[in-house]
């Protein structure tokens, strides 16, 4: 009887730690997407520290752990971070609750990764591709991935060349060989010397061509993954005018992130009924891009991410297995506690 009893004190002592690590230290985020390829690929876990840029102190606090397990949405604590060991920086890669409105606690929202691009008060522009942050280029990830049209004879191009780079399928263009596909800097090269395979070239949208929906969706900013912007990042205590062309681009952050009623209408701009021409944000904001540039799930597509939905940042794989894609490898031996850069 004394040993049942002491395995079942150490089982729960053991429990009880695992989930203060959790919920203090580190998470583990599983991918099921090809956003952040070639740096962090599908089946991939990945740990996530949680205190290094301030702990975000739980919310919905009744529940199991994780953003689709059962939880009681009777009691919400308020949004609470500790002081940070270091402020998030540029190029960190960060794990963040999406950030569109929802009536799920605000730690329940599907889990995301990507890139810090820029920082509350950056300047930021996207022009042919190239990033600029306070004017200074950006140089892409050492394993972006850009978007080629590939024209075959016309053959799908094979599964075991997707799998040797561990590629998304193309999409498919036109039913006569006409695809496009994601690709790590120098395998276009390698691409063309594939039987049946005619062209590969990189694509690029310019100014007014419109594919998909981009932030914000507004007759006033027709842009796109490869022209996007500029504009400026918006932190606490920032000014900003607003007019009818502007407010497109800021309603979603006042409304949904600061919790303000917006009416626009033939009188003006209202904030919870008064008139005005300005407004003062009272967060920081984040704009992060996707590694896989031109197949983006980032703030081009779903805006700016606030810093109370950032969780933590991207460390390590800790490990490869099990994605959803079954054309490529379930296993991955060398990303085994693989840093993230």
């Amino acid at each position: 009887m004394k040993n049942y009893r002491t395995i079942l004190k150490l089982s729960f002592l053991t429990l009880l730690i695992l989930l203060l690590g959790r919920a203090c230290l580190y998470q583990t985020v599983k991918v099921d997407n090809f956003h952040m390829a070639s740096t962090i690929f599908p089946g991939d876990r990945v740990l996530v520290n949680k205190y290094r840029s301030g702990l975000r102190l739980p919310i919905s606090i009744i529940g199991l752990p994780g953003t689709n397990s059962p939880y009681a949405d009777g009691i919400r604590l308020p949004y609470f971070r500790l002081p940070a060991f270091k402020k998030f920086s540029h190029q960190d890669v960060v794990a963040f609750n999406f950030p569109a409105g929802s009536d799920k606690p605000l730690d329940r929202k599907r889990i995301m990764i990507s890139r810090i691009i820029g920082i509350p008060s950056d300047t930021v522009l996207i022009q042919d591709k190239i990033v600029k942050v306070n004017q200074a280029v950006i140089p892409l990830p050492e394993k972006a991935r850009t978007e080629y049209r590939t024209i075959t004879d016309g053959k799908v191009i094979s599964n075991e060349f997707l799998r040797r780079y561990d590629l998304e399928k193309p999409r498919v263009a036109a039913d006569i060989g006409i695809f496009d596909i994601d690709l790590p800097q120098g395998v276009s090269t390698i691409l063309e010397k594939e039987p049946g395979v005619k062209t590969v070239r990189e694509r690029m949208f310019y100014l007014g061509d419109i594919a998909g929906d981009y932030y914000p969706v507004s007759n006033y900013f027709m842009w796109n993954r490869d022209q996007f912007g500029t504009f400026r990042v918006p932190s606490k205590g920032m000014v900003v005018n607003l007019d009818f062309k502007t407010i497109d681009f800021y309603r979603e952050l006042i409304e949904v992130h600061e919790k303000h009623d917006v009416i626009v209408d033939f009188s003006g701009i209202r904030i919870d009924g008064k008139l005005v021409t300005s407004y003062t944000f009272n967060k920081n904001y984040y704009f992060v891009m996707s590694d896989n540039r031109d197949n983006p799930d980032d703030s081009r597509k779903i805006g700016f991410i606030p810093e109370d939905h950032i969780i933590g940042i991207a460390k390590r794989v800790m490990w490869s297995h099990q994605n959803k894609f079954d054309y490529i490898r379930n296993f991955h031996p060398g990303r085994f506690l693989k840093r993230i850069r």
